[in-house]
Parts: structure tokens; sequence; C-alpha cells
């Protein structure tokens, strides 16, 4: 939620499905997948079998088994208002709340030419999302478990083409709200078109893009989309009832042996340090195999009964091992997950992730160490059921903070390019290209075949590795794949330049023990002690203990927040698994949120280049208000959430605290949106009068508040809260709310809050709204400084002084520039950013 509008007494795939890559996993569990470039599934085709013969026994198991498997069907369930969520489901759900809101977005963008019909378009789309129910959910946790609702057609076409969404795939989505797909359509002419389309992961892989676009065109055209026979819910519940039904028991338990004693990294050098939190920042490289090299690629596939996957992750896992230094390589591979014929007309999140190992000691040649890829991977498919962070969880391997377990490297071929699903006649479709600014892991393989040969893409973190260091790993893969495929009898240590740095040893933190500590324990601590041991199953619990090192996973994890949230009444994020992983500094989280002092830190909302921009929370106390207007600025933009602090004085001290490292870089500016602008404006003035430093100021559309005013009762702070809500949700709540009741039966009825819902997280948004207003309320903005400062005027304000008060506490020169809108407009318009980007990249350069 954004700002109050001060008063006079107010206080305050296919070609035509190619798509973006998928976003940035979090450091704990990686489930991924690569939205399909083309037609075909991202899984690698399996190939034919030559094994040495199993056991009579064990074989006739086999045979039964699978037997059995072909017999059975997926059922249908009985409907309910809250199905299941899958396996990958929850994963996703997780990683979103631990992780940057956005960083799971699929995003995708198509120039449509010829007489496109937007009202045939939008009927087509809501034929799409009535097909795949899927489309239409919604996540609601609930007791420490993620259910699925499913919204109707009607109401889901009420919010399929937002109005506030300008076509970016790293807007957030609301996961417990919805919709988790959404839709843009821009038109230059009545023959140009440009359809924008965004899914969050969690309903939406690159398997589901030929689905997306066959269904989407044959409902354009005017075709009926057949009923499906089953949905995504019916594939949730058969999928937990498989897993418990003992297949999770076995596969789990060979993937724990097959990754027994597997090294904590397996990745190439970086150039830097590894942080111990990633932003996700990243670059993308391609490269192309000679044709002739791609025609002896596919020859040695064919001669070892393998694939081109095999091939190109045989000479991907030794580039690793040659440059590394290592011979025990491990690299992620995404595979379909539609393990059923039912399965594959269906849209949905089934991606699985599997962990490919390389055992290159010895120094085989590329033909011999092919031939073990080509079993490893067979053997890795024939246990694909069992979801990654189950894997995770059974294999239970040393964390490094800012790494994701047990690889860091991931590798998914797309296959060929296959037949693009057309568009009806008139029309011609062409995708929109977009080169990746993130990075999920250290480095991140994509090929896909083409009729001229293999194209490669290298998505790398620029965190950890420069542009020269990425040219080079993927010249080197180019090198060694040429060699290898036309001499494959060449050992592998001829086929690089050896290690790139002398390896090194893992450096993990040992495992927390029972330590001698004589201080007696806190109420928090041994409170979470009990919940740890009874969730670990285990007593030896230290202080210092680790949660993942003791056994705990990222669902279990959820279970503890859950057990913590009742208990206190303290909503912890998902994130705070990973930053306070040990009992004493869960139990420090815990304390800070009892006390509302939770240190402040900044979020990146954007990547950029030159000096930053740090804008401060408006009286809402979120910054998802800015992330729309951050994307849009060329250089590198951060926000800081409230954390609870009563006064500005304290929120600019705490604040800046945060923004240390921007201040040690060099320039930066500050700014916020109405509330935000008055701390920004605080801390400049704090540091100039510390330092003498000088930084901008970008207000947009704050006042001068007037600490003689009247505080505002019951009523105006709910009335005042209603507006805002309202105007942030793109709803309006109405006229002459005076109480909490009568805004809770509002909120129902303009689909704000789920009708009985409780209001818990309504509540907790009302109380840090009413801390804000009484802080912003109280403070008297001291004058005298020096610092440019600039202010964006809603001109629809016209009750209000052009310089909303500025002019008086100013001495360094203030620019007033007037932009259409109101006061919630200049955030929420999406006329209004274009204007906004631009006086801010004056204010940032110091114009």
């Amino acid at each position: 939620m954004g700002g109050v509008r001060p008063g006079r007494r107010t206080a305050a795939a296919a070609r035509t499905g190619e798509a973006r890559r998928d976003p940035v996993p979090g450091a704990d569990l990686a489930p991924v997948c690569t939205p399909a470039r083309r037609r075909r599934p991202v899984c690698p085709r399996p190939a034919q079998r030559r094994r040495q013969s199993q056991p009579p026994a064990a074989a006739r198991e086999v045979r039964s088994a699978v037997k059995a498997f072909a017999r059975t069907r997926i059922p249908r369930r009985e409907r309910t208002d809250l199905a299941p969520a899958s396996e990958i489901q929850r994963s996703m759900w997780f990683l979103e709340q631990a992780g940057r809101a956005g960083a799971y977005n699929i995003g995708l963008s198509v120039r449509v030419r010829g007489p496109l019909d937007p009202g045939a378009l939008r009927r087509a789309l809501l034929a799409v999302a009535r097909r795949h129910e899927t489309l239409r959910s919604v996540f609601v946790a609930e007791g420490g478990e993620v259910r699925v609702r499913t919204l109707p057609v009607e109401e889901f076409a009420e919010l399929l083409f937002p109005a506030d969404w300008d076509g970016s795939t790293e807007a957030p989505f609301a996961v417990d709200g919805g919709p988790l797909f959404r839709a843009r359509l821009t038109s230059a002419s009545p023959t140009e078109h440009l359809l924008s389309l965004c899914f969050h992961h969690v309903v939406y892989d690159g398997g589901s893009a030929a689905l997306f676009w066959e269904d989407l065109w044959q409902a354009y055209a005017g075709a009926e989309l057949a009923e499906l026979e089953i949905q995504y819910a019916d594939y949730a519940v058969w999928q937990q009832e498989r897993l418990d039904g003992g297949l999770l028991a076995r596969q789990a338990a060979w993937w724990a042996g097959h990754l027994d004693g597997a090294p904590v990294l397996s990745t190439v050098p970086p150039d830097r340090p590894r942080p111990a939190r990633r932003t996700g920042e990243g670059r993308e490289l391609r490269g192309r195999v000679p044709a002739e090299v791609y025609g002896a690629l596919t020859r040695l596939a064919r001669a070892e009964t393998a694939t081109v996957y095999m091939v190109v992750l045989a000479a991907l896992q030794a580039v690793i091992g040659l440059a590394s230094g290592r011979s025990d390589v491990l690299v992620g591979s995404p595979v379909s997950g539609r393990v059923r014929p039912e399965l594959r007309p269906l849209i949905g999140c089934f991606v699985n992730t599997l962990v490919m190992r390389a055992d290159l000691a010895g120094d085989p040649s590329f033909l011999d160490h092919l031939r073990a890829t080509r079993l490893g991977v067979l053997d890795a498919f024939d246990h694909q059921e069992v979801p990654f962070d189950r894997v995770v969880e059974s294999v239970n391997p040393p964390r490094l903070p800012g790494t994701s377990p047990l690889f860091q490297v991931l590798y998914a071929h797309q296959g060929t390019s296959g037949e693009a699903v057309p568009p009806p006649a008139g029309l011609t479709v062409e995708p929109v290209d977009e080169r990746t600014s993130t990075a999920k892991f250290d480095l991140l393989l994509t090929t896909w075949e083409e009729d001229s040969g293999l194209v490669l893409s290298l998505e790398y973190a620029t965190e950890l590795y420069d542009d020269k260091s990425a040219g080079r790993f993927l010249r080197e893969l180019l090198e060694l794949l040429t060699t290898a495929v036309t001499d494959p009898g060449t050992p592998l240590s001829a086929l690089g330049t050896g290690p790139w740095r002398e390896p090194a040893a893992d450096t993990v933190p040992a495992a927390s023990a029972p330590e001698p500590d004589d201080t007696p324990w806190s109420p928090t601590e041994e409170f979470l002690r009990d919940v740890w041991a009874r969730l670990l199953g285990r007593t030896d619990i230290g202080r210092r203990a680790d949660f993942f090192d003791l056994g705990g996973h990222s669902f279990m994890g959820i279970r503890m927040l859950n057990r913590v949230r009742q208990e206190y009444g303290v909503e912890l994020p998902a994130g705070v698994l990973f930053e306070a992983r040990t009992l004493e500094g869960l139990a420090a989280a815990v304390d800070r949120g009892l006390r509302g002092t939770a240190p402040a830190e900044m979020v990146r909302l954007a990547p950029g280049e030159g000096p930053p921009l740090l804008l401060v929370h408006p009286v809402g106390g979120g910054i998802s208000c800015y992330v729309p207007l951050a994307r849009q600025l060329p250089m590198p933009v951060y926000g800081i959430e409230a954390v609870g602090l009563d006064s500005v004085e304290a929120m600019a001290d705490a604040y800046l605290e945060a923004a240390a490292p921007l201040l040690d870089q060099g320039p930066v500016a500050f700014g916020g949106w109405s509330m935000g602008g008055v701390v920004a404006f605080e801390m400049a003035r704090r540091t100039e009068a510390a330092s003498g430093r000088t930084v901008p100021v970008v207000l947009i559309d704050s006042h001068v508040p007037d600490p003689d005013a009247e505080a505002p009762d019951e009523a105006d702070l709910v009335q005042w809260f209603a507006a805002d809500w309202g105007a942030s949700a793109g709803g309006d709540l109405g006229e002459g709310i005076t109480g909490r009741a009568e805004l809770w039966r509002r909120a129902e009825e303009r689909g704000l809050l789920d009708p009985g819902q409780d209001g818990d997280t309504v509540r907790r948004l009302l109380d840090r709204f009413e801390t804000n207003i009484a802080a912003v309320g109280r403070f008297r903005v001291p004058s005298g400084h020096r610092g440019p400062v600039r202010l964006l005027a809603a001109a629809g304000e016209s009750w209000a002084a052009g310089d909303r008060g500025w002019g008086a506490v100013t001495s360094g020169g203030l620019t007033v520039t007037a932009v259409p809108g109101d006061h919630y407009g200049i955030m929420a318009d999406p006329a209004l950013p274009g204007e906004v980007a631009d006086f801010l990249k004056g204010a940032v350069c110091h114009d």
C-alpha cells in the first residue's frame, strides 16, 4: 500500500510461445524449468537402453511395477473449495516467500501482425483459462500447509487485463490473491500489435508453452475447447498418494546413496568471493555449434544410442571438471515431469530437477565418459519422480549461504524447434527475443537445435563472473565439443586448458553440536528448542545449532514458523530460515518481531548503471508500489520497507545504517512517495550534518507535515486507510467507512478480503499504517538542508501549496515539476512512469 492523500488537517516455447527464461531460484530448494523456446518440452528424449542385465528377481519386480503403472489412471477428484498443492507448487510458494518478489515470473511477448480482433483474443484467453483451472489458481497458507483455490471464470475475467500492469516480467504477482496469469495488448495500428503475457512459474512451465498457444489460437478461431479428462489438482492428489505409497522412500534412498559424499561446490572457479546473499543479477551470452560439428555430434549420439543432450552434458561436465581441477562433478538438469500420458495435455508446473553426477577420475577418454554419462542419465530418469526438495531433504548436504545445494550449474536442453503452432489465417506472430538480466545459478547453459546447428545460451551470475570469464567458459565448451565429437577417443585432459585456479577446499561450517554454555536459555530459545526437537526428532540441539545441518528442510521450516506465529503472534518471513539459521539467530528474530524492531534492510528493486536511487516506503509501509517505476529507470534502484519504528528520526537512523554500503560506494540519491519523501529528506539532512556530504532528494508528491494538526481519531484513521488500501489495490471502497467492521464488510464486497477471513493480515497492515501516520504527524522538519531537492507534485491536488511546504526548509535549491494525476495516480497511472523516470534520472545524476 502506498501513501495517504494529505488533507489540510492530515498529519501525514513454440516460436509463438518463446519466452524469457525462468526466474531466479532461492538459495535452498531450486525446482527449475526453462520455458520452452521451441515447441518441445525441456526434458531430454530418453535414449534406448543398453545395460547389463538385471538379476531375474529384480527384473520381474521392475516389469511388474511398469505394468501396474501402465494400467492405472489418474482419477478425477471430487471438487472442493481448497485443493492440495503439488510438491513443486509448495516449493515454489516457499521460494516466493523467501526470495525476491517477481523472481518466479515467466514473461513472454509476441508481435502480432494482421487484423487482430481484441475481443476475440480476450475471449480466447478466457477459454484457455476455463479449460486449464490451474491458470486461475491462488494459494492459501493454512496451519503450515499450502492449499490452492480456483477463481471462478467470471472473477478471473475481471483480473486478466490489469490496468496497472505495464507488461514487464518482473512486476510481482500476489500469490495469495491472484491471479497468477495476466495479459496486456497494445496496438500501434489496426495491423500492428504487441501481446504481452506473464505467468507465475507455480502455474506454468516450459512444457506448457505449446499447449497454451495451440489452445489459444484454436479458441481465437472459434473452436470450442474440449473439457480435459483431469485437472492439475487431480495430479497433485495423485502425486501425493503415489509418493506416500512407498515411491518416495524407495527413490529418495537411491538418491541418498547416489549423492553420498558429493562435493559441496561443483562449479567453475569464480572471479570474486561468493556473497552470503545473492541479488540474482546476471547476463546472457550466446554461441553456436557450426553445422559440420553439429553433424558429427548427432552421428556420435546415434552411434552410442545416446542423445544430443547426453553428448552436451558430458562435454559440460568435462569442462567444469577441467576448469575446477575436480573429478567429481554435479550438474542439475530439468525434466518435464509429465510422467503419464494423461498429464501431457495439461498446462501447469510439472518440472522437476535431477542431479547428474560424473566421475572423471583416471582421465577417461571422452567416449568412455559419454558412455558413463548415458547410463547415469538413464538411472536418474528411473528415479525422476522424487521432487528435488525431497532429494535435498534425503541427502541433507552441507549448506553454503547464497548457494543452491547439490549443484551450482544447470543444463537444460530444449530439443528441436519442431513445427510452430500456427496462428489463424491472416495473422503472423513473431516472438520478441529478450535477453536475460538475471542469473538463477552460477551458470545456466541452455541449448536448442535449429536447422543450421545447435544454439548455446549461457546465463551467468555477474556477482561471481566477469564477462571475460563467461566468454572463456563458452569458448572452451565449444572447443571441447568440436574436438570430442570428431575424435571421441581423446583423453579429457587433452581437451581443455586445465584448472583456471588452484582447486580450493569446500569451506562449510561444521555441523553444530550442543556446546557448553552456562548462560540461561531465554524463554524464546527454550520454546524453539522444544519445537525443533519435535520436528527433527532429536535432542542434541545447541544454541548455535544450524536448522538445516540438523536435518531440517524448507517444509519443516514452514511448520516451525507457523508454530511461532501461533505462540507469539509474530509473522516471520520464510526468508528468515536462510538468514537466521541457528536457534539463537531465530530466537533473536522472534524477539525483534515481538518488539517490532526488525533491522531495516535494503531490497534491490532493479539493476542498472550509475549512481543508485534509494526509495523509502510510503505510509502503507511496503515498497511494491515502486516496482513498476524502478524497472523503467536506468540506474540501480533500492527500497526500504517499514520495520515498525515509531518516529521519523528513528527511521532515518535505521535506514541510513542499512544504506551504508551505498553511501560508501559513491554518489547516491534518496527519495520516496508521500511519507517516504519526508523520511528520505531527514536521511539526507542527517547525512549532511554528520559528514558535510549533500545527497539529492527526490520527493514524489510529499508534503511537509504539520505537527500542530489534530491527531486522527479512529474514524479518520480507518477512513484514510480505506482510501489508501482501495487506491493501492486498484479499487474504491467508497465513502463513509468509519469503523473496522464496516471496512471488513466493504473489503469483502469488493473482493479485497475473502468472506469469513479473519483479517489478521489486514489488521497488521492497519496497525503499521497507524504507526506511520502517528510518526509523520509528530515530526517537525528541520530547515536549512543545502542539498538539491526535486519535488514531483501531483497537478490534481489543486488545494495543496505548489511547493508542498518544502521551500521553507531548503536552501540548496528546490525544483518543482507538476505532472498530471492525483496523489495516487502518480504511482498507479501507467501513463505517468515515463515522466517520473525522466525526472528521477536527472535527480540521481545530480543535474
